[in-house]
């Protein structure tokens, strides 16, 4: 079968919501808010029904839901109005209904609150709570929109016990919760059938997991499988629609995670239907209309789907070809998949909207996210892979600036946070922005990130600040052998785990570098271990075992930043939020403190209302522009 698109891209929306700015020649720098400020409008939704579109865009100078009709998109109108404070995220619970999140001040303790389509009837449905002394959270997440019924959604909540959520039935007209299964203790992942029902139950105690299974709500759960976290398992990911099928991402007998049906008579791996040589595959794509499985998405260099049905391999082939060079994927659908929203980007673009018609073929522009921003002043953001000291394959990232000439240009290198996750191709506004300004950025999937398979999972593994700072380490010297970076101009920045291998690399090997930048990173491992969020608990086994013992003192300053602070000889910027749950602002201070007894030279930039990264705009225009200073003046 196949599919005809038919790219429509004149008509350009204007709403009174939307600025464009007229682009400055190639030559011409910047301003910091061309990168930073909020996009005009970010993850677009359409209804159950199709005929209203929900996305977030800037409204009393924060990010807001607006709404607006499918067939008449200048009638967009803002549908919460909130001054301090902005909308993380949404989602259609019905076709009137639109239920949100915030985080008030940094503490990551999320709500969750509802709207009317048109603006009325606000609901408060699960408050947060904060006990800020004890680091403990009371908040809310969403486990599953229950499709097939518009007036209730399944959270987990830990109102009962802080580290071990409940999951109940949330009406989102009235917020009245109702039990479906209390966590017995160590639970931390359940997965819901399509009618709603605790098929699935994962439990870990330590680093021990045990997957459960049962038939409904009321029948007794029997073990499926039992083994060590840290070694080859399986990863219930979701039943079928006819509530019989579980699909599951295992590696047993594998490196490399794939997608397999489960056989539940025979507690085993049954058929598999998607791996990958190269690259973990864990995300089974779902037609609600077709009511099946249809595809599998993952990532290699760049994003990747692949689709068993045929009906959308053509449509995703006809996008491939109406946007060659880009990612363009649905991600949004009508419940009847007559409409959806297809969003594309790039390394050089940071996304376009544009609204399919299955009928037609048609894909018409919408909106952009950033519409100022031209993908000509952009530059690219190239796959990269060298061989660590070891022998061990590394896989990354390099943007270099506009017109590189091949000659070596100042180099910031980029750690991820984490540790467990992996660097993706995409647009960055960072590394645009640091392109924009003279700098190659360099990123690397060191051992330890995610998606890379078992082994290299596994390799880093007691390697905080040792083998994976090596990998670090190792890419600057790749770069500086390859003619990309100034061995006389490089610096180190990241955030979270980024922030620590940015403090690593200065005690460690601060041959290399002429400053670095440390945001919301971990200075002192055994203060890390010792401030964790409440909520954290179940996991803090697993995290002993990836990092090493707290209680081996010796092993803890070794692989501390703050026990190395005389080694250090270059300027260093350190930000943090003054409310982050996850690295405790003590870990900034006391690095304050130890530099200030040494006499070396820091910069310092702390917001009293952020936690983990600055969310709000005027606070992270703020920061670039301090960090712009800061790289200018020593690189």
């Amino acid at each position: 079968m196949k599919t005809q698109i038919k790219k429509i891209v004149r008509g350009s929306l204007m709403l009174g919501l939307m600025l464009v700015i007229a682009a400055p020649s190639m030559a011409e720098e910047f301003p910091v808010e061309h990168f930073f400020r909020d996009p005009e409008f970010s993850q677009l939704q359409l209804s159950p029904n199709g005929r209203y579109i929900a996305a977030l865009a800037p409204f009393n100078k924060r990010r807001n839901i607006v709404v607006m009709e499918t067939g008449n998109l200048r009638k967009a109108h803002a549908v919460t109005g909130l001054t301090k404070y902005d909308v993380r995220s949404f989602f259609w619970a019905n076709d009137d209904r639109i239920v949100f999140t915030f985080d008030k001040e940094g503490e990551e303790a999320f709500g969750l609150y509802a709207v009317g389509r048109d603006g009325g009837k606000v609901q408060t449905l699960v408050e947060p709570e904060v006990s800020w002394g004890a680091r403990s959270i009371r908040y809310a997440e969403v486990v599953d929109r229950l499709r097939d019924d518009p007036e209730h959604i399944a959270i987990s909540y830990n109102k009962r016990r802080v580290k071990a959520p409940d999951l109940y039935r949330l009406n989102v007209d009235t917020g009245k919760r109702t039990l479906i299964a209390k966590n017995q203790g160590n639970s931390v992942n359940s997965v819901l059938d399509r009618a709603g029902n605790v098929r699935v139950d994962v439990e870990l105690d330590g680093t021990t997991y045990i997957m459960r299974y049962r038939d409904d709500n009321e029948q007794a759960w029997r073990e499926l499988a039992k083994a060590d976290a840290l070694e080859e398992g399986v990863s219930p990911a979701a039943f079928d629609y006819d509530n019989e099928t579980l699909y599951v991402a295992s590696n047993i007998g594998r490196d490399r995670s794939a997608i397999y049906k489960y056989d539940l008579e025979k507690n085993g791996l049954g058929e598999m239907l998607f791996a990958h040589d190269a690259v973990d595959v864990t995300e089974p794509i779902f037609s609600y209309a077709k009511r099946k499985l249809i595809g599998f998405a993952y990532a290699t260099d760049k994003p990747q789907v692949s689709f068993i049905d045929p009906e959308w391999a053509a449509l995703q082939a006809g996008l491939d070809q109406a946007f060659p060079g880009e990612v363009a994927r649905v991600t949004s659908v009508s419940d009847d998949e007559r409409l959806a929203v297809v969003t594309v980007y790039s390394d050089r673009a940071p996304g376009r909207y544009y609204l399919y018609t299955k009928e037609t073929g048609e894909v018409r522009f919408l909106v952009s996210a950033m519409g100022w921003i031209d993908a000509d002043d952009m530059v690219e953001m190239k796959p990269i892979r060298y061989t660590a000291r070891d022998g061990l394959e590394i896989h990354g990232y390099l943007t270099l600036p506009k017109g590189y000439a091949g000659t070596p240009v100042p180099l910031i290198v980029n750690p991820h946070g984490g540790p467990w996750v992996r660097d993706e191709w995409g647009f960055n506004q960072e590394h645009q922005f640091f392109a924009n300004r003279g700098y190659a950025t360099l990123q690397v999937n060191f051992r330890g990130s995610t998606g890379y398979g078992h082994k290299f999972a596994r390799a880093g593994d007691r390697q905080w600040g040792l083998k994976m700072q090596d990998d670090i380490s190792d890419a600057v010297q790749w770069a500086i052998a390859q003619g990309f970076a100034d061995p006389r101009r490089v610096c180190i920045y990241g955030a979270s785990y980024g922030g620590y291998a940015t403090m690593v690399g200065l005690t460690s090997t601060p041959e290399l570098y002429r400053c670095g930048i440390n945001y919301v990173g971990v200075t002192d491992m055994a203060l890390f271990f010792e401030t964790m969020p409440e909520h954290w608990a179940l996991s803090r086994g697993l995290m002993e075992a990836r990092i090493g013992d707290p209680d081996d003192e010796a092993f803890m300053k070794r692989i501390s930043p703050l026990s190395h602070v005389e080694k250090i000889q270059v300027p260093v910027f350190i930000v943090h939020g003054k409310r982050d749950p996850r690295v405790d602002i003590r870990h900034a201070e006391k690095l304050r403190d130890r530099l200030d007894d040494l006499g070396k030279p820091y910069e310092w930039l702390v917001k009293n209302k952020e936690g983990h990264g600055f969310s709000k705009e005027e606070n992270r225009i703020e920061l670039y522009e301090k960090m712009d200073a800061f790289l200018k003046k020593h690189l």
